[in-house]
């Protein structure tokens, strides 16, 4: 049976709404924010400037230690995220 004219602005809202984060994802256009890629490369680059700043308020012994912990760490989930983001993409870089 089909539609009456009526009803199509709530057919189409409907679809946009299940249809339109699909299309995002497939299309690469979702916000910068969503991307695990971009917040990998974040993390990967803000771990090295981040940790001195963190480890102010240590002994210099302690602020070395924790400087080469922060960064080591950060740097590693930076990667692993930026890694994980790639792979669970769905479309090849450039496309």
């Amino acid at each position: 049976m089909p539609a009456k004219p009526a009803a199509a602005p709530a057919i189409t809202k409907e679809v946009i709404e299940e249809v339109g984060p699909i299309v995002a994802h497939l299309t690469n256009n979702e916000p910068w924010y969503q991307s695990r890629v971009t917040w990998g490369a974040i993390i990967a680059a803000a771990s090295p400037i981040l940790a001195p700043i963190i480890g102010r308020a240590l002994s210099p012994e302690e602020q070395a230690l924790w400087t080469s912990v922060l960064t080591m760490v950060g740097t590693g989930i930076g990667a692993a995220l930026t890694l994980y983001g790639r792979w669970k993409a769905r479309r090849p870089i450039g496309a």
